[in-house]
């Protein structure tokens, strides 16, 4: 017989495993509803500069897909309009101007 009983001393599973003082569940991240997928408003061209800047951060990285919302398509025609842009200088490579 191993040493192991399986059985805690302490209360049930949930109330001494899971919660750990956080006041939500132990796997609340992976049960968000999946937002809807949004279309861009305006296409997705490189010489659109003021609504590509929408898409950068402060820092210059480009905004990620979850919180962007777009499809991976729609996300890959941005990311590329605004490398475009940022190789024929009409957006900074680092920060905003």
């Amino acid at each position: 017989m191993s040493s192991f009983s399986g059985n805690r001393s302490s209360g049930s599973d949930e109330e001494s495993f899971g919660d750990q003082g956080r006041g939500r569940d132990r796997f609340s991240k992976f049960g968000r509803g999946k937002s809807k997928v949004v279309k861009p408003e305006e296409p997705l061209d490189y010489k659109n500069v003021q609504y590509l800047l929408r898409y950068v951060t402060p820092t210059g990285k480009i905004v990620s897909r979850r919180r962007s919302n777009f499809s991976g398509q729609n996300q890959r025609k941005l990311a590329n309009a605004i490398k475009n842009a940022r190789h024929l200088a009409l957006m900074p490579h680092v920060g905003r101007s």
